[in-house]
Parts: structure tokens; sequence; C-alpha cells
């Protein structure tokens, strides 16, 4: 009885799902360790995960078996790591502010297909890009992304060698004689051409937005515009 249970049961069905229950516990484990640690630790446990798994192999190789010590070591490679980090993104050992762990990174960057572009050709004005290069523009109407509520845009730095980034702020004056003034909507970060990037600011939404705003480059101030959003009411 006991054979057949074993042939027909534990080997087929009992032992495959126990295996599989253990290595999602173990990569489970390994992740939130990962997570809840700072970077720099991370790296270190892993890398240090990695030489324990190799020597491990390289032990396993060259033993038909395994005697006590080189048990122990690898044991030792390949329990002490995970230990370790585990205690210190648990806090048992160290202190780590929240804001450091690895479970506050940014996801994955996800831009609208439908997201407003500006870009930058040179250091006397921003120009929108058209299918036969980048027409020059001072006044930025932007219509508002559909697939996302916060504002997302893609700036276009079409400069060799040069760095341009695209601040807004409320507007004062006009569209003839438009300034900056009050308060920085937002800001993107400033990148070097020929390059392109995405900025996202997930506390703003396009409601946010006055119907006119002011636009400029930080670095070349005289890079400058008034933006309006498509369709505002008057």
């Amino acid at each position: 009885m006991k054979t057949e249970f074993r042939n027909r049961v534990f080997l087929p069905i009992v032992l495959p799902i126990a295996v599989l229950l253990a290595m999602v516990l173990f990569i489970g484990a390994v992740a939130a360790i990962l997570l809840w640690t700072t970077h720099e630790v991370a790296l270190a446990v892993a890398t240090v995960a990695a030489a324990g798994i190799l020597l491990t192999a390289s032990l396993a190789a060259s033993q038909d078996r395994l005697d006590g010590g080189r048990k122990a070591v690898v044991a030792f490679a390949a329990i002490v790591p995970f230990a370790l980090g585990g205690a210190y993104a648990a806090g048992l050992i160290g202190n780590i502010a929240d804001e450091d762990r690895n479970i506050n990174v940014q996801p994955l960057l996800v831009v609208p297909d439908d997201a407003p572009v500006i870009a930058a050709e040179n250091s006397v004005e921003f120009c929108l890009p058209t299918d036969g290069g980048c027409e020059p523009v001072e006044l930025w109407e932007v219509t508002p992304s559909q697939e996302a509520e916060t504002i997302t845009f893609v700036f276009d730095n079409l400069e060799s060698g040069v760095a341009h980034n695209v601040v807004i702020t409320e507007l004062e004056g006009d569209v003839e004689n438009p300034a900056p003034v009050g308060e920085q909507f937002l800001s993107s970060e400033l990148i070097t051409g020929p390059d392109s990037s995405a900025h996202v600011d997930e506390s703003l939404t396009w409601e946010d937005l006055p119907e006119q705003w002011y636009f400029f480059c930080a670095i070349h101030p005289n890079m400058n515009g008034v933006g309006t959003l498509a369709g505002a009411e008057d």
C-alpha cells in the first residue's frame, strides 16, 4: 500500500506540488528582501548569493558526494546572505529610512500615445515637431491627454551637446508680453541633446492648469512662450 501510494500519488502529484510551493515561497522571500532593503544592500545580497550558487555548483560538480565540511560551506553560502539581508530589511539589524527602500522606486514609465510634445533645436526658441522638421513656437496649444488624467508631456531636445528643459509657471501679462509669476506648476529634468524624455507629474491633472500658462527653459530663459489648453472655457 505504501509503495502504491508513493508511486501513484506522492511522486507524480504531491512531490511536484511541494517543490513548486517551496520555489514560490523562496522566490517571494527573496523578492521581499530585495524590495524592502536599500539598493546597495540588495546589490550586495544578490552578488554574494550568486557567488554562493557558483561555489555550490562547483563543489557539486567536482565531488560525487559532499563531505560534512563541504556541506557546511554550501549551507553557509546559500543561507547567510539571505538571512543577513532579511534581518536588515526587517530592521533587526541596521536602520533603513522608509524613503530609501527599493519598494519606493518609481514603476516603469508608461507614456500615453497622445501625450503633448514640445522640442528644442536651438537655444533661441522652442519648436513643435512636424513631418518636415520642427516649427518654431511661442504659443503652445496643448490638447489634454485622453489616456491619462495626470500631466504627461514629452520634451525632445534636438540640439546636440546643449542642455534644455521646460518649466511651466503661472502667467503674468498676455501673449504679446508674457512673463512668469507666482506658482511653478512643474519642471522637467534637464537633458542634453540629442535626447528625448517624458515628464510625468502624478500630483497634477490637466484640470489643475489654468487656461493659459508661461513656459520657458531654465538655462535659456529667452526660450519662452505661452501655453494654452485646447478646448478650455473662456
